[in-house]
């Protein structure tokens, strides 16, 4: 019963509040004395309804997005742990894995359309591990377009793309389908370059620094980029 009532009156009242205070205010109009009070009284506290409750289900959306995130970062690290002394015949399987949990889980914190794909480094050239969503980029690049994500490999800096139709000279790219919006990242082990993270989006805009954070794009891609590293050891020893 309890629990009927938290939501009545998380996803109810937001709605309600605003008639509410509407209501109580055409009342007030006609009141006046201990009436009149009451009336403005119960406007002001239906009006400041909605965004209370607004603020508290922004802060338990966030505390869920980060229980979800805690989760699937913990996964990716006990498949990290496996690679160390695994069998070589079972560390492709392993590695795909964990390429697959963690450019899914980037997508997917960006953008609900999001989609995204990982190009490991090989003798000098990038090369399609996985994707994730419905894009089929090609399996190697064409030459200018290998040349540019490998320009920001060496620059080991992320780029946003806000709107592939206007990039004023700068970066233009995405997994296909004229998606309007993009960010490419350099993904290392320490030091060491390994390949390029791709995330695209239907509409400009949807990948802004402030949705994708530097710092969260940073840590996932320092994750990818060392269990590449660990994998390709595990292989060759």
């Amino acid at each position: 019963m309890k629990k009927k009532l938290q939501s009545f009156a998380f996803y109810v009242m937001p709605v309600l509040s605003p008639a509410l205070t509407i209501l109580f205010t055409l009342l007030a109009a006609g009141a006046s004395g201990f009436v009149w009070l009451a009336c403005v009284g119960l406007a002001l506290l239906s009006a400041m309804v909605a965004p209370y409750i607004a603020e508290r289900l922004r802060k338990r959306n966030l505390r869920i997005e980060g229980i979800k995130s805690e989760a699937a970062i913990s996964a990716v690290v006990d498949h990290m742990g496996t690679l160390v002394g695994a069998d070589p015949s079972d560390v492709p399987k392993i590695l795909g894995q964990i390429h697959d949990r963690l450019i899914t889980h980037l997508a997917n914190s960006a953008s609900s359309k999001a989609r995204s794909a990982f190009y490991s480094l090989g003798g000098g050239r990038l090369r399609r591990e996985v994707v994730h969503g419905s894009a089929n980029p090609p399996e190697y690049f064409d030459s200018k377009n290998e040349q540019a994500l490998l320009n920001v490999l060496n620059q080991g800096e992320i780029v946003y793309i806000p709107d592939n139709r206007h990039t004023n000279g700068t970066l233009k790219f995405s997994l296909g389908d004229d998606y309007q919006a993009a960010v490419v990242a350099p993904v290392r082990a320490g030091n060491q370059p390994q390949g390029v993270l791709i995330i695209d989006a239907p509409k400009a805009g949807a990948l802004s620094q402030e949705k994708v954070r530097k710092s969260y794009v940073l840590v996932l891609t320092g994750m990818l980029g060392t269990s590449h590293a660990l994998g390709r050891r595990a292989t060759e020893s």
